[in-house]
């Protein structure tokens, strides 16, 4: 076993609880990792052996097209999906940015990390 990490996973999404944030959208990054054979496709070099990651990076983007009010709700269907779609990962870890959200004064991101 071995873990996989994937950063600055760069998407715009519809989230956030004020008009602005629901039509403008709001820039998020997404990191993750999550553990799964690492042995096999490191021994035989071929895709095929390994959980392609290009495949994880499209079901999150996929999750981020369905606006909502919350990071949490982002984040928590991202994981339900991930744990669905691919079920020989384990331990995954996400953290979420949404980056500017609207407060009264300045705030560069807020964030969630679930496991």
């Amino acid at each position: 076993m071995g873990k996989i990490i994937l950063n600055g996973m760069k998407f715009r999404a519809n989230i956030g609880t004020t008009e602005k944030e629901r039509n403008e959208g709001n820039d998020i990054t997404i990191n993750l990792s999550y553990q799964t054979d690492t042995v096999k496709p490191g021994l035989s070099d071929n895709l095929e052996d390994a959980v392609d990651y290009s495949l994880i990076f499209q079901a999150v983007k996929k999750e981020t097209l369905t606006p909502c009010n919350l990071i949490e709700n982002l984040a928590h269907r991202i994981l339900t999906r991930l744990k669905k779609e691919f079920p020989q990962i384990s331990e995954i870890k996400l953290q979420l940015f949404k980056h500017y959200p609207q407060v009264d004064g300045e705030l560069e991101y807020s964030g969630i990390e679930i496991n």
